[in-house]
């Protein structure tokens, strides 16, 4: 039996059932068309480093590339700015597409407060340590007449005595009152050249004399910066005789040229008030 192929071409169901099947794959890639569009198939962008920013600035930023914000949860982290931006998620540098949430952690806009422990009657480096164990800084140090010395006798923060238990701010600079005796002792000035600001303040402690003024030889432009400068030039020069509690006044710089300069170390063997060079002292 011969098929007549012309018959069935324009046989009327041969021709719905062909009109359906390309009105099928007619919607199929229009749907995966308007998917693929909707989605942004393809096109993906970096994410970009929102660390230090408010979170309006980061929504602001991210808006136009199309992605958007959302804060999930607020931390403490000292030496950030208060209310910035110290987490991310997706991270710096991820590859996303458009539409995406960035999910943010932000530094609390209120520092953390730290209980001021009883230092009374501990020693100076022992009072110092057991308050930057709890985060507060000791700014400086006024030596009272005591028959208990280089035990500290009270506690002032912007000259206000501080209670025991008292609630501050952590990171906090106070005072702590120290005896020094009966006698108005004097103590010798300890070299700081090429310290830190950081070890010669610790130093300047330890030595029970304070930090006065800082001069840099160049401005630093931030506190990293700031910690790479080293003590080139102080006064009172090394060795000499000062009141417990006076006050050191550095010079700092990061040009270490300025330290091939002899150091001067006092000298009064002949005349109290002549001072002399590290070169020389060894010759002396």
């Amino acid at each position: 039996m011969k098929i007549d192929a012309k018959k069935i071409f324009i046989n009327p169901y041969t021709i719905s059932i062909v009109a359906a099947l390309l009105l099928v794959v007619i919607i199929y890639k229009a749907v995966f068309s308007w998917l693929d569009s909707y989605t942004n198939h393809g096109q993906e962008f970096p994410v970009p480093d929102l660390s230090g920013m408010t979170t309006d600035e980061a929504a602001l930023l991210l808006s136009k590339q199309s992605l958007k914000a959302s804060v999930v949860d607020s931390i403490y982290v000292k030496g950030k700015t208060l209310g910035s931006i110290v987490e991310q998620t997706p991270k710096a540098g991820d590859k996303i597409k458009a539409g995406r949430t960035i999910y943010l952690i932000v530094n609390s806009s209120t520092v953390r407060k730290v209980t001021v422990p009883d230092v009374r009657e501990y020693s100076l480096r022992q009072a110092e340590s057991m308050l930057r164990s709890v985060g507060i800084k000791v700014d400086s140090i006024v030596y009272v007449t005591s028959e208990f010395k280089d035990l500290v006798q009270y506690v002032k923060q912007k000259n206000m005595p501080l209670e025991v238990g008292a609630r501050i701010p952590e990171g906090s600079a106070v005072t702590l009152f120290v005896g020094r005796g009966l006698n108005n002792e004097l103590c010798e000035v300890p070299s700081f050249r090429k310290l830190t600001l950081e070890r010669a303040t610790n130093m300047a402690h330890t030595s029970f004399l304070n930090i006065g003024t800082v001069i840099y030889n160049e401005q630093p432009i931030d506190e990293d910066e700031k910690a790479q400068y080293v003590v080139y030039k102080q006064e009172p020069v090394t060795e000499a005789k000062v009141s417990m509690g006076s006050a050191i006044k550095l010079y700092m710089t990061k040009d270490l040229s300025l330290l091939e300069t002899p150091e001067e170390i006092y000298y009064n063997e002949e005349n109290p008030s002549e001072a002399k060079t590290e070169e020389e002292e060894l010759f002396k």
